[in-house]
């Protein structure tokens, strides 16, 4: 039997790559939370939780308002993970990423504040844009974000993500709402994404691209030479910090906080070496896939420009102690042989 003090959370956004890890490890932990999953897809979760204890519920945020309305109203805490996080996304469909990543997930900021709800804001490290003049590691409430040119439309998923944070730290600065913002840096591991089978398959994020070239004999593109940098954070590291921030409401209430490795930084083009490495290593195969330079109006088309680094302050985190397990190696590592022997890359090597 649950306690009496077990808190209902609402996740939606919980059948994507980060919100089906969470839930996973929030049903370890099930005497704590009753669980409420809302998503337009099942499928990641029901490849990683068979099981009988989630409460799933169809919902599209931008139309199920009634729903959503009778969701938060009967939720203790909110965690909204609802985004489009995908670079090719931000130019093919710019007013599509606003309108979901502002305007609609502004719908569940405004459900929070009337029926006074805590919620969980997912953002992103793209807020801190470009490093400018900035010194990493980045620090939440320190470093400047710095975008591009209003014709680069990469950045309108910066920027639509950081005015969802800025009108949530005003309204919690009026006292209206109670609030966590979470940065992700970088988080990889199973079942991110999708996998490429051919060239018309899609543009997944980098991982899962070069996961498909090695998979399925695909050259691995580095946009631009690869020479931007990012800090790669394992999943398991990633929900460890996120269940820390929801047991500790009250040490990171009205706070951001980045989760992220700092230690696992690495450029892109050193991301292709080191996976091609590493695949050898646990196949016993040496990859003779060919790693190709291309230009990002090429690969992107025009409007594509870069982070040049992403390097996390996680000095809040280590003050609540957590810090990531798991270094580049270990984390590429796992993240591959999930590719390898569970996932969809099984056909490839046993």
């Amino acid at each position: 039997m649950k306690s009496k003090n077990c808190k209902n959370i609402a996740i939606f956004g919980a059948g994507g790559f980060i919100g089906s890890h969470l839930v996973k490890k929030l049903l370890s932990d099930s005497q704590s939370f009753n669980i409420i999953c809302l998503d337009i897809t099942d499928k990641k979760i029901k490849k990683l939780i068979p099981s009988k204890e989630i409460n799933f519920i169809f919902c599209d945020i931008k139309v199920d308002s009634c729903l959503i309305n009778d969701i938060i109203q009967n939720s203790d805490i909110v965690i909204d993970l609802v985004a489009y996080a995908n670079p090719i996304i931000y130019l093919d469909k710019p007013i599509e990423v606003v309108e979901l990543n502002l305007f609609n997930n502004l719908k569940l900021v405004d459900y929070c504040m009337k029926y006074q709800k805590y919620l969980i804001q997912f953002s992103t490290c793209e807020v801190y844009g470009k490093s400018g003049g900035n010194l990493s590691p980045f620090k939440e409430e320190e470093t400047d974000l710095i975008l591009g040119p209003i014709c680069n439309h990469r950045w309108i998923y910066s920027c639509a993500k950081q005015l969802l944070e800025r009108i949530i730290h005003a309204r919690g600065m009026r006292g209206e709402l109670e609030y966590t913002i979470i940065r992700p840096f970088n988080f990889i591991g199973p079942e991110m994404d999708y996998l490429v089978y051919s060239k018309n398959d899609g543009t997944p994020r980098v991982f899962p691209h070069f996961m498909s070239s090695l998979l399925y004999n695909h050259p691995i593109y580095v946009v631009d030479g690869g020479n931007n940098r990012r800090t790669f954070t394992y999943i398991e590291d990633a929900i460890n910090a996120v269940i820390i921030i929801l047991k500790n409401l009250d040490k990171t209430r009205n706070q951001i906080i980045n989760i992220g490795s700092p230690e696992n930084d690495i450029s892109i083009k050193g991301l292709a070496y080191k996976m091609k490495e590493i695949y050898a290593l646990i196949t016993g195969t040496k990859s003779d896939i060919p790693i190709i330079d291309i230009p990002s109006d090429k690969f992107y088309g025009v409007g594509y420009e870069d982070c040049d680094l992403r390097i996390p302050d996680i000095s809040k985190l280590k003050k609540l102690s957590w810090e990531p397990k798991y270094n580049l190696d270990d984390t590429l590592r796992k993240s591959i042989e999930y590719y390898l022997l569970e996932g969809e890359g099984v056909i490839k090597y046993q």
